[in-house]
């Protein structure tokens, strides 16, 4: 089941699992869960829905001196949604939840496990929400043999949305932002996911259909509102002197377009938490992608800085293909929960 939040519990370094069903992923780093430390190993094994005992033993055979592991969901496999919060005891929360997003979820909700996390950091307001992170009971079991086989306790199974929150909040820290509203908006294959945090918590996700692989290097200046105040006139943007990957100026154009809708919400719902500016991760379409949301909002830009984080991550990983697979996994290394329901 999805565990969350859930409690560190001690032994030799940190473990996690990702990518299924299409692929196996894994990440090993030397420190526990929240305190990673360095990147000890990470890649791809082979995968076999049909053979996962093969999958199992190639996860075995690593040698990793771990008795647990933990999991993150590609985005594409859980479901994710807001709702005000039933007003029940914080015991009967998750069944609350449960009846109320019936008619919402995908699926028969008989068949997702779920669970609920508190949307911001507590503070007082006319309308609470909680989010509610909900994924297929077959394939979290799934995870479940394939650590079990691999002689593995899977502690917990967790969420893109969580993940990605402690990656932007580990870069906000590190700029002097941690209890500043910073937006992260990272690529997952066609789709990008938003979510803006503050002070380690997580108060607004939404998931974006973007195709990043058709962008043309002029779109992002059909976006320019006047002048010529690019990139190099904010400080906060670091992506130097890098190429503007193609990209197609009406996906480009659609992707701010929602933007723009999203950060409009933000500023209406949360008038006391101004956007400090926008983390991005969107591979080689990063640059173009950041040229047009300059110019069409005014916020401060910048690249996720993950070698910051993680030194020697882009070696590990190789490719940037795969660097973009693995940010989920490095997300749930840093994960130490504190929000409290």
């Amino acid at each position: 089941m999805i565990t969350w939040p859930w409690s560190q519990r001690a032994g030799t370094g940190s473990l996690v699992l990702g990518g299924l069903p299409e692929r196996l992923l894994w990440l090993h780093a030397a420190g526990p869960l929240g305190q990673p430390g360095a990147l000890l190993g990470g890649g791809e094994l082979a995968w076999a829905a049909a053979d996962s005992a093969a999958a199992a033993r190639a996860l075995r055979d690593l040698g990793l001196p771990l008795r647990q592991a933990v999991a993150v969901l590609p985005l594409q496999q859980s479901q994710w949604l807001q709702i005000e919060t039933p007003a029940v005891p914080p015991d009967e929360l998750r069944a609350a939840a449960r009846w109320r997003v019936k008619e919402l979820v995908e699926g028969r909700v008989d068949e997702l496990t779920l669970d609920v996390m508190q949307v911001g950091d507590g503070r007082e307001r006319a309308h609470s929400h909680v989010f509610v992170a909900a994924a297929s009971r077959e394939r979290v079991d799934e995870l479940g043999r394939l650590a079990q086989e691999a002689g593995l306790a899977l502690t917990v199974v967790d969420v893109a949305e969580a993940a990605q929150r402690n990656l932007i909040a580990a870069h906000a820290a590190a700029r002097g932002l941690r209890t500043r509203a910073v937006a992260g908006l990272v690529r997952h294959g066609a789709h990008c996911l938003l979510t803006i945090g503050a002070g380690d918590e997580l108060f607004y996700a939404r998931r974006i259909d973007w195709d990043g692989q058709a962008m043309a290097p002029a779109a992002a200046a059909s976006f320019a509102a006047g002048g010529d105040d690019g990139l190099e006139s904010l400080d906060f943007v670091d992506y130097g002197a890098e190429t503007a990957a193609p990209v197609a100026a009406d996906g480009l154009q659609h992707l701010v377009i929602e933007l723009q809708r999203s950060f409009d919400v933000w500023e209406r719902t949360w008038t006391d938490l101004p956007l400090a500016g926008v983390v991005l991760a969107l591979g080689d379409a990063g640059a173009a992608a950041a040229e047009a949301i300059v110019s069409a909002t005014g916020l401060r830009v910048e690249a996720l800085d993950v070698e910051a984080l993680f030194p020697g991550y882009a070696a590990l990983a190789g490719s940037s293909e795969m660097q973009e697979a693995l940010l989920p996994l490095l997300g749930e290394l840093l994960r130490a929960e504190t929000s409290k329901l």
